[in-house]
């Protein structure tokens, strides 16, 4: 029995719908529906979700490696850029040398050289003088490099924000320097993203001074969210909850008749803010801080700030506070198809994941993980993520959990 055909038997035996397949497995239901019928060669990650979904104890996973492991790759474009071109290019070059590369999904050498161009960026080898007018198109250009932020496409958005950190670099009015602490703030948050601290510090310096400049409540407050976002990656938690503390005493009372953008950059920053008190084992300021993003999020934009980010941020603070029963229940108050972006529809399941592992339920932190990979497999390289998958091999050396051994490899985990 081919896999496609023993999905649709162990499906229908377990008596579950494409549509309750597609809410397990993150898979949609004609993408589903093309496998079954053999019309689409499946991802592994498929087999993995199905088979831990159906309890097919591993039938499924061993039909995909006898049917398709061997099978020609499928590369596919994730945003159809110049960046994404030249990484095919790069990959293809490399598998026909006999290399092989591992971007941030699998290339670090490609995520490497992207970053150094946008730390070339922001450090100049030699100090710039603008020699055209300040360009009314960078705003467009900041709103594009927002979406791809929030689609998790982190080495396309570096290269793109290589380029347009020169175009901010002219600004001077106070509108103008309002966009441009916006492009310092996804460069500093893309950084992040990287596992590039060290730069991500030098673009956030940058924002703070534009955003100082612009009086924009908005970018003030993101750039406070980027300060206290490095802080709490330092390790200085105290640090972190006293710059958001600090911020939101100044932001709070000028925010009355903001426009929604400021009101989206106090909740996250809030947000961010709650979890570095979380901490700093202080569980008072968390929770008030948890409180100032739920009253914030009707008035903010719902990509930037919505419910579910919100119930991200307090999965997170239980998780610190060593409640990992209270953290599972904040995700199950939400439906994760619900929260708007992708990077933190990634950020809820890595926190179900660990809540998860907390638990002692390591079967669904495992289940958690491949269902955030499949989102965006970015996400598994980043050092919270491998830190999950390195506990959940220690605590199942045999690797007896579905998929395990294999999210592991491809998040570069020793095993």
């Amino acid at each position: 029995m081919k896999f496609g055909e023993n999905l649709r038997y162990l499906r229908n035996k377990q008596k579950i719908s494409l549509s309750g397949l597609q809410e397990v497995t993150y898979f949609s239901k004609s993408y589903l529906s093309r496998v079954e019928r053999g019309l689409r060669n499946p991802e592994r990650t498929l087999a993995e979700l199905a088979d831990q979904a159906l309890n097919a104890r591993g039938q499924l996973v061993a039909a995909w490696i006898r049917d398709y492991e061997n099978g020609p790759p499928m590369l596919v474009s994730r945003s159809g850029g110049e960046a994404t071109k030249r990484r095919t290019f790069l990959k293809s070059a490399a598998l026909a040398a006999g290399v092989g590369l591992t971007d941030i999904a699998g290339q670090p050498e490609q995520s490497m050289a992207t970053v150094a161009r946008l730390r070339d960026a922001l450090i100049p080898n030699a100090p710039t003088v603008p020699t055209s007018p300040y360009p009314a198109s960078l705003a467009r250009a900041v709103t594009r490099a927002q979406r791809d932020f929030a689609a998790a496409h982190y080495v396309d958005l570096a290269d793109h924000l290589a380029d347009l950190i020169p175009v901010a670099r002219m600004a001077s009015e106070p509108a103008e320097l309002a966009v441009a602490a916006q492009v310092y703030h996804l460069a500093t948050r893309t950084l992040i993203k990287l596992s590039a601290s060290p730069y991500a510090w030098i673009a956030a310096h940058q924002g703070k001074q534009a955003a100082d400049a612009s009086g924009d409540l908005r970018a003030i407050g993101e750039a406070h969210r980027d300060l206290v976002s490095l802080c709490h990656r330092a390790m200085d938690y105290r640090k972190a909850r006293d710059i958001a503390l600090s911020a939101t005493e100044w932001l709070r009372p000028r925010l009355d008749g903001a426009p929604a953008p400021a009101w989206g950059a106090y909740g996250t920053l809030m947000s961010t803010g709650a979890i570095a008190a979380a901490r700093s084992e202080d569980r008072h300021s968390a929770t008030e801080m948890l409180q100032a993003a739920d009253e914030a999020a009707p008035l903010a934009p719902n990509l930037v700030l919505s419910p579910g980010h919100v119930a991200t941020y307090k999965i997170g603070v239980s998780i610190v506070l060593g409640d990992a029963g209270t953290a599972i229940e904040h995700a199950k108050a939400i439906n994760p198809d619900e929260i708007p972006t992708q990077e933190r529809r990634v950020s809820y399941y890595t926190g179900v994941a660990e809540a998860y592992m907390l638990w002692g339920k390591t079967d669904r932190a495992v289940r958690a993980l491949l269902v955030a990979e499949k989102i965006a497999p970015p996400e598994v390289q980043r050092p919270g993520t491998r830190e999950v998958i390195t506990e959940l091999l220690h605590r199942d050396r045999h690797s007896k959990l579905s998929g395990l051994r294999a999210l592991a490899r491809r998040a570069s985990v020793s095993l």
